[in-house]
């Protein structure tokens, strides 16, 4: 970059024996070229990649025993996992959609507790804490280590179209939301000891169920976002200590009635919160009219006060991906590399400028690698199954 910047300066005017005045001044071409390197390493910055390493953080037995994971092999693939796995300091829990339970692992693959099925027979020495879910969701931790478990209501009696898959029964950790079929949910945030501390619904404590949730978000403290749908739209609503302190509707969003839509079809990819609940960014795909094909993306920010929403940054690669907000306002944008062998996360400041990079390159074979995902505290993780265990990777 040094001979790009001494180019630079040599093609300049006035020479070096020569000062410019500004206003009464005189401003020095040392000064210039100072100027102009503190400019160049900023422009630099954006192309700068820390390469992260992989830490291990849990590696939690497979197997068919009450203390290890029970992982169900279909089709040669493992299912009955997970999509992410929450962490909280040296605790990491295990959804089992199957056996109707959540297991409590520790650092060193040990169970420590687990809470559920009231049918469950518990190991010797290892606590088991009963409560009856119609069918386990998604899973999170809150900062202060709580379970908020998605409580599926029971199926009995749902009608399910011929020829699709009862996702009441489905154990893969991810549920099919195609056809007619609705899935009812409530939250619970339980203690890791069984205390039930209060039933969310939709629009808080004990109110009407939620019929899809795509992402439990815990932020900060008692603060939970949940990315849900109602009558086929998607809104993020934000709750503390259980009470709905607003949200943010799909169908109110102004870029669908901006002079864009006109010309470009527009959906929307995802809303994503700050962890304090100040405001969210969502992200935009335009399609021409004229021949749909993929323009570009945008991200705005909004507030879930409400006001204007203000413009941050603009995509012309649809592989980029707005991945996730940092405390400190910074946002990530994915972009896999190397034909999926290495993810590199753009940078980007609270205005959208383009800062840093990191990179997470996983270690062969990537076949190995599952879900990559952030939590409230800027920790990106990546989950593995490998060599009969399932690992839990942080990266630093």
């Amino acid at each position: 970059m040094l001979k790009n910047n001494t180019t630079l300066v040599k093609l300049g005017k006035p020479s070096c024996a020569v000062n410019k005045k500004i206003g009464n001044g005189r401003l020095s071409m040392q000064f210039i070229i100072s100027l102009l390197l503190l400019f160049s390493l900023s422009h630099c910055l954006r192309f700068r990649v820390d390469n992260l390493k992989d830490d291990l953080l849990f590696r939690i037995p497979l197997g068919t025993t009450p203390d290890t994971w029970e992982g169900v092999v279909v089709n040669q693939v493992l299912t009955n996992v997970p999509i992410n796995l929450p962490v909280s300091g040296n605790v990491v829990a295990l959804a089992d959609a199957k056996q109707s339970i959540i297991k409590l692992f520790d650092r060193n693959g040990r169970l420590e507790a687990s809470l559920g099925n009231p049918d469950f027979k518990p190991i010797s020495g290892i606590p088991h804490y009963p409560f009856r879910f119609g069918g386990i969701g998604m899973v999170a931790l809150t900062e202060d280590g709580d379970l908020v478990v998605q409580n599926r209501i029971s199926s009995k009696g749902a009608e399910v179209p011929p020829g699709q898959e009862n996702v009441y029964k489905s154990y893969s950790g991810t549920f099919s939301t195609s056809g007619t079929t609705i899935l009812p949910s409530f939250l619970v945030q339980i203690s890791q000891k069984g205390v039930v501390k209060f039933m969310l619904g939709a629009s808080g404590k004990n109110s009407e169920p939620f019929r899809y949730i795509e992402s439990i978000i815990p932020g900060e403290g008692d603060k939970l976002f949940v990315y849900h749908r109602i009558a086929e739209e998607m809104r993020l609503s934000f709750f503390d200590e259980g009470e709905l302190k607003g949200n943010i509707k799909e169908s109110a969003l102004p870029v669908f009635t901006s002079p864009e839509a006109k010309d470009f079809d527009i959906t929307l990819d995802r809303m994503l919160p700050h962890p304090e609940g100040d405001y969210v960014l969502a992200s935009f795909s335009f399609f021409s009219k004229k021949d749909k094909r993929f323009k570009y993306r945008k991200i705005f920010r909004y507030s879930f006060a409400g006001g204007e929403d203000k413009f941050i940054k603009e995509i012309q690669d649809p592989s980029e991906i707005l991945f996730s907000i940092r405390s400190n306002n910074e946002f990530y944008v994915w972009e896999t590399e190397d034909q999926g062998n290495s993810i590199r996360l753009q940078v980007h400041d609270n205005e959208g400028n383009h800062v840093n990079n990191k990179r997470l390159p996983f270690a062969p074979p990537r076949g190995q690698w599952r879900e990559t995902y952030t939590d409230a505290d800027d920790n990106i993780y990546s989950v593995r199954i490998r060599s009969g265990a399932l690992e839990v990777y942080r990266w630093i």
